[in-house]
């Protein structure tokens, strides 16, 4: 059984809900590349619950911080999970637009394209140095691949509100260089 279909089987059995994000939300949006880990976004106040329903899966807790808890595989063919934290009111934002998407055999639910990208904006503008390369790249790739407007009101905007005005001009030189 799938990594998927063991977390749907514990969200369904333990009342939770979870959206996969990180580089498997990116591959299906379009932008097919290699991620090494399992990222999944949920309600922080049902990180106890998912603690205990990896534990049960055979996850052994690595790390905690107040945005995020990270969860070593039981063996090295599985992907690690990392758990992002969100309050619920960003939850409940992000579940309703969420689109269903197929993974492992089984239905998931990742972030729309609008709420992946201002994600990855969110993090790129913490401008941590080991991150900025991959996730700059999966905006651009993501706003190509999916014809994202980028001189859209719109999407300016959503780069002002998660990231900011340089990383929207660095978006729009990297689609349109020259």
């Amino acid at each position: 059984m799938s990594i998927f279909a063991q977390l749907n089987q514990e969200a369904a059995r333990r009342e939770l809900q979870f959206l996969v994000i990180g580089g498997h939300a990116v591959n299906v949006h379009s932008y097919s590349r290699q991620t090494y880990d399992l990222d999944l976004l949920i309600s922080k106040d049902r990180a106890p619950e998912w603690t205990a329903a990896v534990s049960s899966l055979g996850y052994t807790f690595l790390n905690a911080h107040p945005t995020f808890l990270q969860f070593t595989a039981p063996s090295p063919k599985d992907w690690p999970i990392d758990f992002m934290l969100v309050n619920q009111r960003t939850w409940t934002g992000l579940w309703s637009e969420a689109v269903e998407a197929g993974l492992g055999g089984v239905t998931i639910k990742v972030p729309s394209l609008r709420h992946l990208i201002a994600l990855k904006l969110h993090v790129l503008k913490q401008g941590l140095r080991h991150r900025v390369l991959k996730d700059l790249n999966d905006v651009v790739q993501l706003v190509e691949l999916n014809r994202v407007d980028v001189r859209a009101d719109e999407f300016r905007r959503l780069c002002e509100r998660y990231g900011n005005l340089k990383l929207y001009e660095d978006i729009v030189r990297a689609i349109e260089p020259g």
